[in-house]
């Protein structure tokens, strides 16, 4: 066998274990529709349960100026309570009482807002304590999913690392000049190095090949690419031909 023959059969053999790597590596990335239905509904509960807590941090925020408030309008009922003592006429009394009713009824307002607050915030401390306590019955009802997943991802990534051994072996024995075009077009091509010539045209641009190009693909005595896309051009039979010719050894 030619050395050309050899390292563009050994060039489309690579071209197969890099589709077969990204794909394992697109899968692993790409979580089951059950998966990600749970990761959707975890981030969801975790969302809700931020929300609660920031609901209470708002809470309890207001509280501590509402406790402010409260005592301010103690301090301004109690002064105008001592005020209504010393007053000397009825004009006085009367813009008293006045001060007093307001203060008694913000301080009424005050105090009602406290207590509805403390309620609130009872409520959902409640509401937070619940839903981190079902937490590991959620868990335990996702865990056989989960599981699976976690299976399927390991051996994803044993196979990946597999075939990147497989490559690595198929590689060392590439002409270096093949093997750093080949790289280069990988890397360029968006993973596709090599095309196979079907019906006279480039399988993957489609650009039809003139028929003396055509021969010297079919000879495989150079590496020939395609003259609009360049990757490296292949006939079908070749990867025939070496299935036959394994199979006989």
């Amino acid at each position: 066998m030619n050395n050309a023959r050899h390292d563009l059969i050994l060039l489309v053999r690579l071209q197969d274990l890099y589709d077969r790597i990204a794909a394992a590596i697109r899968e692993r990335q790409t979580p089951p529709p059950e998966v990600q239905e749970l990761q959707r509904a975890n981030v969801e509960r975790q969302a809700e349960l931020e929300g609660l807590e920031k609901q209470v941090q708002t809470h309890e925020e207001e509280l501590v100026e509402v406790r402010k408030k409260q005592e301010e309008w103690k301090l301004e009922l109690e002064h105008f309570q001592r005020q209504k003592g010393t007053v000397t006429n009825e004009r006085e009394f009367t813009a008293v009482i006045s001060e007093i009713d307001y203060a008694t009824k913000a301080l009424g307002e005050a105090t009602a807002r406290h207590l509805e607050l403390d309620e609130a915030v009872t409520a959902l401390h409640t509401e937070i304590e619940e839903r981190r306590n079902a937490r590991p019955e959620e868990e335990a009802a996702q865990k056989d999913v989960v599981d699976s997943w976690e299976k399927r991802k390991s051996e994803l990534m044993d196979t990946v690392n597999a075939l990147v051994t497989e490559t690595k072996a198929i590689e060392a024995d590439v002409a270096p000049k093949n093997r750093a075009r080949f790289m280069r077009l990988l890397e360029s091509k968006k993973g596709t190095a090599v095309a196979a010539v079907v019906d006279g045209s480039c399988s993957l641009c489609h650009f039809a090949l003139r028929p003396h190009l055509q021969q010297r693909v079919r000879r495989c005595e150079e590496i020939i690419t395609c003259e609009t896309c360049h990757r490296i051009l292949y006939m079908e039979s070749i990867t025939d031909q070496e299935s036959s010719a394994g199979e006989s050894a």
